[in-house]
């Protein structure tokens, strides 16, 4: 694989992580604003719902800790020694598209689930 390709899927990774990163503090922000909102009222239907959001912004952490070992061997993969191999490369390519697809899949999710979230906010307290 040429160098130049390398250094780009390199390139493309770096964002990969930064997105992770701001997905993570995201979803720590959402997890104390609940908080927040909970020390202030507790309601039944409030906790009812606040646990539902919590399961979610959990999961969100799962999938993004998930999608940060892809990125992690994806990283790995590009410094082996097998990359001057052709079959290689086209798998490190395919796996490149699978990590694109997963993360913004995930930031999609994680989008819908802010908005709603902030929407419940606006809405019930």
């Amino acid at each position: 694989m040429p160098a130049l390709k390398i250094r780009q899927l390199q390139y493309e990774s770096n964002g990969w992580k930064r997105t992770l990163v701001f997905l993570t503090d995201e979803n720590i922000h959402l997890k104390n604003r609940l908080s927040e909102i909970l020390q202030e009222n507790s309601g039944k239907d409030l906790l009812i719902n606040a646990e539902n959001f919590q399961t979610s912004f959990l999961r969100q952490d799962a999938l993004i800790g998930l999608l940060k070992n892809d990125v992690s061997q994806f990283d790995k993969l590009l410094v082996s020694e097998l990359v001057a191999d052709e079959l290689f490369e086209a798998s490190v390519e395919l796996f490149c598209q699978n990590i694109r697809i997963k993360i913004n899949t995930v930031k999609k999710q994680f989008d819908q689930l802010k908005l709603e979230f902030n929407e419940y906010l606006l809405e019930n307290i």
